[in-house]
């Protein structure tokens, strides 16, 4: 099993050991409603609701955009305990929506609290594959569970979407979904083909103190490569990512224009403070294009965040 050294988990022993008791050996958690259909995923054979009247999102990047793409009820989400970002990010105002609504943060963001899982007693619980392995029998005494990828274990948000729509019998949303994005890549392809094709691009994010970091599994790097987006020469030696200290972020000065995940504005001060950075091209010549973090990982809202992100890098005015 792989191990997450950075996530921590507050079991509830006593609480887990009573669910899963109650719930009997070998058997399903009982569900608010008694209608189910099987569901195979990765980690076993769940029975899901066939009605769904309460999610909870266990790691709050693609689990919760996807939940959100699907306008699953909600009912609780991670604490973000990251640098919260200074502009606006893909999920900001849905999560903002959420909260105003009275849907409770359950614990911090790289910690599962099973208790307060059980607490909000969910329906189905959707998370992140490489937290909800650890912890996967004592999720599934609370809910069944639904695993979606990220960037790090290659498994694509179209395909979580795919697989998450065939999980809930909404194929035809789950492939609505993917469409948007699929027909917004070609209105950019074809209304900026000259741009693409004359424009040398990078998308960065912040490193520590000022580098710059490259990787082509990020949702914006591969938004780009949907678009066919011509890179700086630097890309090439993002196999598949690729960090440049302070000293050597002139690696993207072929670069005519940058999406630059800044998130916080002590990353900007470090970047601006830096004038081999503030030197580049696309700096002064302001073809920055800056977003988040949190734009590097994401389902199909943050994927559609990013196309507008993409336009605005070939249309600067």
């Amino acid at each position: 099993m792989k191990t997450l050294p950075h996530l921590s988990v507050t079991l509830g022993a006593v609480l887990v050991a009573t669910l899963v008791s109650s719930c009997g050996a070998g058997t399903e958690p009982a569900a608010t409603n008694s209608a189910t259909h099987s569901v195979t995923t990765q980690f076993g054979t769940v029975a899901v609701p066939d009605r769904i009247e309460s999610v909870v999102v266990i790691d709050g990047r693609r689990d919760l955009d996807i939940a959100l793409a699907f306008d699953l009820p909600i009912v609780g989400i991670p604490v973000e305990t990251e640098a919260p970002p200074e502009i606006p990010g893909p999920l900001t105002e849905p999560t903002g929506i959420l909260l105003a609504a009275g849907v409770p943060e359950l614990y911090p963001r790289n910690t599962v609290d099973l208790e307060a899982i059980a607490r909000v007693d969910p329906d189905l619980i959707i998370g992140r594959d490489e937290v909800v392995e650890e912890i996967y029998d004592q999720l599934s005494a609370i809910a069944p569970v639904l695993p979606v990828g990220s960037t790090g274990t290659g498994v694509s948000w179209q395909q979580d979407v795919a697989s998450i729509g065939a999980a809930l019998n909404r194929q035809d949303e789950a492939r609505a979904i993917v469409d948007e994005y699929t027909t917004r890549v070609d209105e950019l392809t074809t209304q900026y083909a000259a741009e693409i094709a004359n424009t040398a691009v990078l998308p960065v994010s912040t490193s520590e103190n000022g580098g710059i970091s490259i990787g082509r599994d990020r949702v914006t790097s591969i938004a780009l490569e949907d678009v066919g987006a011509r890179f700086g020469s630097a890309w090439t030696a993002a196999t598949p990512e690729i960090d440049y200290g302070p000293e050597n972020v002139t690696a993207a000065s072929d670069a005519v224009a940058i999406i630059a995940a800044i998130t916080s504005v002590e990353d900007l001060q470090a970047m601006n403070a830096n004038p081999l950075w503030t030197g580049l091209p696309a700096v002064r010549n302001d073809r920055i294009v800056r977003t988040d973090k949190f734009t590097n990982d994401g389902g199909p809202l943050t994927a559609l965040w990013t196309l507008e992100l993409v336009e605005k890098l070939y249309d600067p005015s």
